[in-house]
């Protein structure tokens, strides 16, 4: 972490654990309004304790491992619909487009970020949605939540989760990054959730953790027919 990275990150934290004392209640919406509404980097969506070179390293090893994932389910996104939650600052929107895809639906909670991504992506459509308090319409080949699940706290989660699978088409997967050992969360922005989360409202013959060659965090895959996770690796 260089020095001028230090004197932004540091009093940042320092706040986010203060409110997190506080119990400051964490308003999706307002809070990720403003932040797009500031900036459109890494500091906005990525890690805070890394750098911008920092997070595109974590982002970079992130990015190997889901194609390695395409590659190994032979999804070809030249072929399929892609439906991402959580679009963000555009960086799985740029992965997709450079695999070719050609139809694609990005949302996120915040009109800001939306309102940035249209112009950035003119041949794709983009909208404002949270996926916790509405349904998903049509039916999509894969879904991306992609660091997105932490942010998504306590029914909302399942009932966004209840709305993925509903849209997803016969044949169809969702990726979505998970915590693989349990652990508490310091700001009150975050809820870790693991695969016993995600069993609440995916059969367990459908959830697989993922391999991770390049380092990346860890992401599983919903999708029938996939192997089953085994009731001994079930962590909360």
């Amino acid at each position: 972490m260089n020095l001028r990275h230090a004197l932004r990150w540091y009093p940042a934290l320092l706040k986010d654990l203060v409110l997190r004392k506080l119990k400051r209640p964490y308003v999706p919406k307002d809070f990720w309004e403003q932040r797009h509404a500031a900036e459109h980097t890494f500091w906005t969506v990525g890690r805070r304790a890394f750098d911008e070179q920092g997070n595109t390293e974590w982002y970079g090893r992130l990015a190997h491992d889901l194609v390695a994932a395409f590659e190994a389910r032979h999804l070809d996104l030249k072929q399929l619909a892609v439906y991402e939650i959580g679009a963000g600052t555009g960086y799985w929107t740029t992965l997709v487009r450079d695999l070719g895809c050609t139809r694609y639906q990005g949302t996120d909670i915040a009109e800001s970020a939306i309102a940035w991504l249209r112009p950035k992506f003119p041949g794709y459509a983009f909208a404002v949605r949270d996926a916790a308090e509405e349904p998903i319409p049509g039916a999509w080949d894969v879904i991306l939540m992609i660091h997105v699940d932490e942010h998504i706290h306590g029914p909302r989660f399942d009932a966004t989760l209840r709305h993925i699978r509903a849209a997803l088409a016969s044949g169809g997967h969702f990726f979505t990054t998970y915590s693989a050992t349990p652990k508490a969360s310091g700001v009150n922005y975050v809820e870790y959730h693991g695969i016993i989360d995600y069993r609440r409202v995916f059969p367990a013959d459908w959830i697989t953790a993922l391999p991770q060659p390049n380092g990346g965090d860890p992401l599983l895959c919903m999708a029938p027919g996939l192997q089953p996770w085994p009731d001994d690796c079930l962590v909360d």
